[in-house]
């Protein structure tokens, strides 16, 4: 049973607090200098939390140590109302700048306690005289991807709601009486913080988010009794004290629960900040508030449409061949494969709402399902790539599998027959040729034609109900006699295993091969390459004998032909070009076999 003690914020329960013993803070937490910070983020993919000591290195701006309460008055306003927390009553409540501010500097404060965490300054003449760490402004999503007057998003000129609500939330003025509380909790949608202490003391009682010990943080949160039992109690051996003085800063990942204690009046500059190292914790948390029936207020504003934004900047960032850029590292992939499966959960709820406007932008360079579609494959590339790098048998499974039913991501992918010698395949999509003709060369798979095309013309393709068009295997149909089959031109390319979202995923993207990559369509010249010039060969099996009757009786074979095939192609299909790079790779992987 859980021991029920004084409530938080109390001087009993102050007194209680300083008698527990906690583990060391070193086990967790890394100690930094200010140009190490942005590197040890990276390989660490930000996962514990830093203390770095001085601010020298981290290309931090705060004002100087003499700033007081009053210059923060005469910054923001003596008018401008702020939300003030009363510590021993644990609720809070408005008060002007001014009244706080007398308050404060009074001799005598009775027995209240009361602590300003909440007065963001961006919009005042405060602002300019904070600038957050370098490496926190470089991680932020908010700085990176929310659009702007200038519609770098877009090219045109951004909505002005979109400007207006940009979530200002990267800085923020903490004002702190003596012997102030605030109780465990994780900050609003799972955004990491950094703080920097301007004079004053803090103490961080931190538990690392395991999935333990958020289920018990959650459980927690919904107990009644839980501003008279202590966090700390259901996580033994697991809650961290870490002791932060002036000069300090300090940078906590997502997820991370924590209480503060302050022991003397402090003047603090922090702020929250969204990034792509966390994704997958930022929208766990995200979605234990929507569980929590936590207010509105009280959470990241505009996540969703945030995350949104990323989608679309970590698509446009990465979207082209993978030769011509760098590989993004596994962690960051993982978290995308994540959010693609979230947007898709979003969206399905949000579609058609009156509200869907306040959570999915109308300014998105690609409609939401197109976005939602594309970045799911290119993650899904991504990953297949790192997979085999790690010899990791995950690499087939795609990026969108076990996305929500009804509205997720359906993932048209098909793995193709592989024939002796042959790579796996992946087509997302075929691109289609024109028919054969004297008149016109080979053109590359690549290129798009004007007129519709009929799934029956698919060379070597047949339909499976409810599979879309999947490649016959090899053995399924003999090439003897048959006529050949040609493609007409078609603007659509043809989907491969439309709406399978269960099918594998192993290979490349024949979009993205090279030109001696490129698929091609079987010439007469390939059944003649295939036949060789060895006098003495036998037949072994009936496409053998297939052969071996062409070669002994030619005309009639000719004959045959040329009743089955327009007469420009009849007469001139003997005066193709010799074959190419592409038609030998062609022939080599066994997707398109000559039928004669």
């Amino acid at each position: 049973a859980n021991v029920m003690g004084p409530r938080a914020g109390t001087k009993e329960f102050i007194e209680g607090l300083k008698k527990r013993k906690f583990a060391k803070c070193q086990d967790v937490v890394v100690t930094a200098k200010g140009h190490e910070l942005a590197d040890l983020i990276d390989k660490t993919s930000f996962r514990q939390p830093f203390l770095v000591p001085s601010p020298e290195g981290l290309d931090l701006v705060v004002p100087p140590g003499s700033f007081t309460i009053r210059d923060v008055v005469d910054s923001v306003g003596k008018d401008r109302l702020v939300d003030v927390i009363d510590v021993q009553e644990q609720h809070d409540f408005k008060m002007s700048m001014a009244d706080f501010f007398n308050w404060f500097y009074q001799e005598d404060r009775g027995n209240k306690i009361y602590n300003v965490l909440s007065l963001e300054i961006s919009e005042t003449r405060l602002s300019s005289t904070v600038v957050p760490p370098k490496p926190v402004r470089d991680l932020s999503l908010v700085n990176r991807c929310w659009p702007d007057e200038s519609g770098h998003l877009s090219g045109e000129d951004c909505p002005e709601d979109d400007t207006r609500n940009k979530p200002e939330v990267l800085k923020f003025c903490l004002m702190s009486a003596g012997h102030s509380y605030t109780d465990f909790h994780i900050d609003f949608g799972g955004s990491s913080v950094w703080y920097h202490i301007l004079w004053g003391e803090k103490i961080f009682y931190l538990i690392p988010p395991s999935d333990v010990n958020l289920d018990r943080y959650e459980s927690w949160m919904e107990s009644p009794d839980n501003l008279t039992e202590f966090l700390g109690d259901r996580c033994p051996g697991q809650v961290y004290q870490l002791r932060v003085t002036t000069g300090n800063t300090i940078v906590l990942p997502s997820g991370w629960i924590h209480a503060v204690y302050t022991p003397m009046d402090s003047l603090v500059f922090g702020g929250n900040f969204l990034h792509l190292h966390s994704v997958e914790m930022q929208i766990r948390i995200h979605e234990m508030e929507q569980r929590l029936a936590t207010e509105r207020r009280f959470q990241f504003p505009m996540f969703e449409k945030l995350h949104w934004y990323a989608a679309q900047l970590f698509l446009e960032q990465y979207q082209g061949d993978l030769d011509d850029q760098a590989l993004p590292e596994f962690s960051h992939v993982e978290s995308m494969r994540y959010l693609v499966q979230a947007l898709a959960r979003w969206y399905d709820k949000r579609r058609g709402s009156p509200y869907q406007a306040e959570y999915v932008p109308d300014n998105l360079t690609l409609p939401p399902r197109v976005l939602l579609r594309d970045f799911d494959r290119l993650i899904g590339q991504f990953y297949r790539v790192h997979c085999r790098r790690r010899g990791d048998s995950a690499g087939g499974k795609g990026a969108g599998n076990g996305g929500p039913k009804g509205g997720g991501i359906k993932l048209k992918i098909k793995r193709q027959p592989e024939s002796k010698g042959s790579r796996k395949i992946v087509k997302h999509v075929i691109e289609q040729v024109d028919s054969i003709t004297a008149s016109s060369p080979k053109r590359n798979f690549d290129q798009r034609d004007s007129s519709a095309t009929s799934s029956k013309q698919l060379h070597k393709y047949k339909k499976k109900p409810g599979k879309g068009l999947t490649a016959k295997k090899p053995n399924e149909s003999s090439t003897t006699g048959k006529r050949r089959k040609t493609l007409s031109s078609s603007d659509d390319p043809v989907v491969i295993n439309e709406g399978d979202s269960s099918a594998s995923d192993e290979g490349i993207d024949v979009a993205k091969c090279t030109e001696d990559e490129q698929f091609y369509y079987p010439t007469v010249e390939d059944s003649d390459e295939a036949r060789g010039s060895d006098k003495n060969w036998k037949p072994k099996s009936h496409s053998d004998k297939a052969k071996l009757r062409e070669m002994r009786h030619p005309e009639q074979q000719q004959k045959q032909y040329a009743t089955t095939k327009p007469k420009s192609v009849a007469s001139s299909h003997h005066n193709h070009q010799p074959s190419t790079a592409k038609q030998r790779l062609g022939k080599k992987l066994g997707l398109f076999k000559s039928s004669r």
